[in-house]
């Protein structure tokens, strides 16, 4: 499911407003700590409480970023 969300400036930083579905799916809210992951072209928010962990749809963003990060090697196992 894609959807775009503009880069805004907030003070001296830049921020990204996300839509309260993707916060409800995941069962965050205001004041939650995520970590924050990237390489080219990704970037990922990872819950940093084991509660948030077990968050519903948790379990497929770990999966989704596991097969980006090792996608070439997942291709070539496929070939196999």
């Amino acid at each position: 499911m894609g959807e775009t969300v503009i880069i805004q400036r907030i003070g001296e930083r830049c921020g990204i407003m996300l839509p309260q579905e993707h916060l409800d799916r995941l069962g965050w809210k205001e004041g939650d700590h995520v970590e924050i992951h990237s390489d080219t072209g990704h970037i990922e928010f990872v819950a940093t409480r084991s509660s948030e962990a077990e968050a519903p749809g948790n379990r497929e963003l770990i999966a989704s970023a596991a097969m980006r990060n090792y996608y070439a090697a997942l291709k070539e196992l496929a070939r196999n």
